[in-house]
C-alpha cells in the first residue's frame, strides 16, 4: 500500500511540474479568467515553482465558449470550405478568443467584395428589395407590412409606409412599385403618386415578374393572376386572366423568351406561353419545393429544399426541356439571384438556410465567396447603375449594402472605354 500511494504521489507531482511549465493558452491570448492558473504564466511567476492547484476547479472559459481557440491562419478569411461560418458568440460580442477563435469574425469570406454600409430600421424579416434604374431610391418590404424608402447613398430611410398586412415579395418597373400582399397586389407609382390595389389573388402573393407587358403574381392558392401593364395615358391596371395548374404555393415567377416560368411547393416547374396563357409544360426535377428560378443565356436555373441547384436547358428538336447539370448543396437552397461583378463576370447568388449566400461564378459554379447574415437571407437586389453595388436582407430585418472592388486593371480599362 505505501508503494502505491508513493507511486501516485509521483504521478500528481509529475503532473503538477508539466503543467507549470507549459504557457497557458488563454493567457496567450490575453483571456485566462483563472486565478491562480494551473499553467504557466510567464511575467507572473517562475517555471521552477508549480502553480497550487485549487481544491474547486473555477468556471473555465471553454465551459461558456465550447469551442476550442485555435490561432486562424491569414488564408483563412478567403476560405469557403463548409467549416466556415461566423463565430455564433462573436455575433452577439461575447467570444473571448478573439483572433485565436477557429470560427470566423466577419460577416463575408471573400477576396473581391466588401460591406458598405448596414441600413436600420426593418424590425422583422426582409422579403423583398427593388431599385429602380437611374433613381438613388431603395425600396424595401417586411413581414411586418412595412415599406420603406431609402437613399442608400446616405444611408437614410426617407419615407415608411405601414400597408396593414404581410409583405411577400417586391418589384419595380419603371417607375412603378409592386407589393405582393394578402389576396391583392399593391401598385406605387413613386413619381405621379398613384396607387392601385389589384384584385384576383388568393392568400398571399409570393412571387411577381413583369413581361411581355403584363405583370403576374402567385398566390398562395397556386393560381397566378394576370394584369395588363398600365399604359401612361390611361393608367390602371386590369386583370386579363389567371393560370391554374399548381397545386400548392407559387413561390417564384420568372419571364424569358416568351415563357414565363413558375415553380412551386408542389415541386414542380411550370412553363406558359405568355400569349395564349396555356401550360406548355412541367417539370418534374425536384423532390421538394422549388423556392426560386431565375433564367441566365438559354437556360433556366433552379433551387430547392432538397439541396440542389438544376440547370434546366432544351436539349431536343421538339423543345423538350431537361436538366443538363446539378449542384448539390450541404442544405435547402432558399433564393437564387444572378449578377455580374466588377470584372463584368456572371455571378450566381444562392441563399441557403444555414444563414449564408453562396457566390459562384458561372458556367462552371466555381465558389468565389460567402456572406452570412444573423438568419435567412431571403431577399437580394443589385444595383442598375453600374456602381458594383448589390443589397441582401435577412430574416431579422438587417440590410445590408455590398461593394465589388474592381480589378485596378479592369477599372483602368473601363476608365479608358469611357473616355
Amino acid at each position: 500500500m505505501a508503494v502505491l500511494a508513493a507511486t501516485r504521489v509521483g504521478v500528481v507531482e509529475r503532473k503538477q511540474r508539466r503543467r507549470a511549465t507549459t504557457i497557458c493558452s488563454y493567457w496567450l491570448a490575453g483571456r485566462c479568467v483563472r486565478n491562480p492558473c494551473r499553467f504557466f504564466h510567464p511575467l507572473s511567476q517562475s517555471p521552477s515553482q508549480p502553480a497550487p492547484i485549487p481544491n474547486k476547479r473555477p468556471l473555465a472559459i471553454s465551459e461558456a465558449h465550447p469551442h476550442k481557440p485555435t490561432k486562424r491562419s491569414p488564408s483563412t478569411s478567403s476560405s469557403t470550405s463548409s467549416s466556415v461560418r461566423p463565430c455564433e458568440y462573436w455575433k452577439s460580442g461575447n467570444c473571448f478568443y478573439g483572433d485565436c477563435c477557429r470560427n470566423l469574425h466577419s460577416w463575408f469570406c471573400a477576396d473581391d467584395f466588401s460591406i458598405s454600409s448596414k441600413l436600420a430600421g426593418h424590425k422583422n424579416g426582409i422579403t423583398g428589395i427593388a431599385l429602380p434604374q437611374g433613381s438613388d431610391k431603395l425600396f424595401t418590404g417586411d413581414r411586418d407590412g412595412s415599406l420603406r424608402v431609402w437613399d442608400y447613398r446616405s444611408g437614410k430611410c426617407t419615407q415608411k409606409f405601414d400597408l396593414g398586412t404581410e409583405i411577400g415579395c417586391l418589384i419595380c418597373k419603371d417607375s412603378w412599385i409592386f407589393v405582393g400582399t394578402v389576396d391583392c397586389v399593391k401598385a406605387w407609382n413613386f413619381e405621379t403618386h398613384l396607387d392601385f390595389s389589384l384584385s384576383g389573388p388568393v392568400g398571399q402573393v409570393y412571387a411577381l415578374a413583369v413581361g411581355q407587358d403584363a405583370l403576374f403574381g402567385g398566390a398562395q392558392n397556386g393560381v397566378i393572376s394576370v394584369w395588363k401593364l398600365s399604359d401612361p395615358e390611361n393608367p390602371g391596371f386590369p386583370l386579363t386572366g389567371s393560370l391554374e395548374g399548381h397545386t400548392c404555393a407559387v413561390t417564384s415567377l420568372v419571364v424569358g423568351a416568351k415563357r414565363l416560368f413558375s415553380g412551386s411547393m408542389d415541386h414542380t416547374i411550370r412553363i406558359w406561353d405568355t400569349c395564349s396563357l396555356q401550360c406548355v409544360g412541367t417539370l418534374n426535377g425536384h423532390s421538394a419545393a422549388v423556392m426560386s428560378v431565375i433564367c441566365w443565356n438559354c437556360c433556366l436555373i433552379s433551387c430547392s429544399m432538397d439541396k440542389s441547384i438544376k440547370v434546366w436547358s432544351t436539349t431536343k428538336e421538339d423543345g423538350t426541356v431537361e436538366v443538363i447539370y446539378t449542384h448539390d448543396e450541404e442544405c435547402g437552397v432558399l433564393s437564387l439571384f444572378g449578377i455580374h461583378d466588377a470584372n463584368d463576370k456572371p455571378i450566381l447568388l444562392c441563399s441557403c438556410e444555414d444563414n449564408s449566400v453562396r457566390l459562384y461564378e458561372l458556367p462552371y459554379f466555381l465558389e468565389r465567396g460567402r456572406l452570412f447574415g444573423k438568419q435567412d437571407i431571403r431577399a437580394i437586389q443589385t444595383s442598375a447603375n453600374d456602381e458594383g453595388l448589390f443589397f441582401t436582407g435577412d430574416w431579422t430585418g438587417t440590410l445590408t449594402v455590398w461593394k465589388w472592388d474592381r480589378d485596378p486593371k479592369i477599372e483602368d480599362l473601363h476608365k479608358r472605354l469611357k473616355v
